[in-house]
C-alpha cells in the first residue's frame, strides 16, 4: 500500500477526537512510522494532507456524480452525515488553505459553472464577491448543521441552502 493511504487513514483516525489544529505532523508521522522527509515528500503541511485526504475519502466521489451546485451540495450532506465529527473538527481553522477554504473553492466552481450554463456572467469583481459570499456562507452552514449534530434533515438544510443557490446563480 502507498505512505499516502497510511497518512490519510490515520489523519482520519485522529480527527475522530481532536480539531485539526491539534493534529501536528510530528504525531502523525510518529503514529504512522515515517520520517518527516517522507511525509514532506508527499504534502506541503498538514492541511495538504487534509485536503487531499478529503478529496480521496469524500469529495472525488461527489465530484464525479454532480452535474450541478446543488447536486454537489446534497452529496456533501450525504458524506458529511456519515462522519460529522470528523468533517467538523477537519474544518475547524481557519489558515487560508484550511478544509473551509477547500469547501469554499469547490463550492465557487460549481456556482460559477452553473452561472455559465445559464449564459450568465461571471467575470468581474461583483460576480466574484457575490459568488464568493455564497460558498463561504454555505460552508458556515454546514459546520453550524454539523455542530449541531445533524438534527435538520438532508432536504431541510438543503431547502435552507436552496434558497440562496438561485440569487447566487442570478445575480446580475
Amino acid at each position: 500500500m502507498k505512505i499516502e493511504f497510511y497518512l490519510e487513514n490515520e489523519l482520519l483516525n485522529m480527527l475522530k477526537t481532536r480539531p485539526v489544529t491539534q493534529i501536528y505532523v510530528s504525531n502523525l508521522i510518529e503514529r504512522v512510522g515515517v520520517c518527516k522527509g517522507t511525509f514532506y515528500k508527499y504534502y506541503c503541511d498538514k492541511y495538504d494532507l487534509l485536503q487531499k485526504c478529503f478529496y480521496n475519502n469524500f469529495y472525488r466521489e461527489i465530484i464525479e456524480k454532480s452535474d450541478s451546485t446543488k447536486e454537489f451540495l446534497k452529496g456533501c450532506l450525504t458524506a458529511f452525515r456519515a462522519s460529522p465529527k470528523v468533517v467538523l473538527h477537519a474544518m475547524d481553522s481557519d489558515e487560508p488553505n484550511s478544509l473551509s477554504s477547500y469547501n469554499n473553492k469547490l463550492v465557487f466552481g460549481y456556482v460559477e459553472r452553473d452561472r455559465v450554463k445559464l449564459g450568465k456572467p461571471v467575470e468581474g469583481d461583483f460576480y466574484t464577491n457575490i459568488i464568493n459570499f455564497f460558498s463561504q456562507n454555505v460552508t458556515q452552514i454546514f459546520i453550524s448543521w454539523l455542530a449541531g449534530g445533524c438534527v435538520n434533515s438532508n432536504d431541510e438544510v438543503m431547502d435552507f441552502i436552496a434558497g440562496m443557490v438561485p440569487r447566487a446563480l442570478e445575480a446580475s
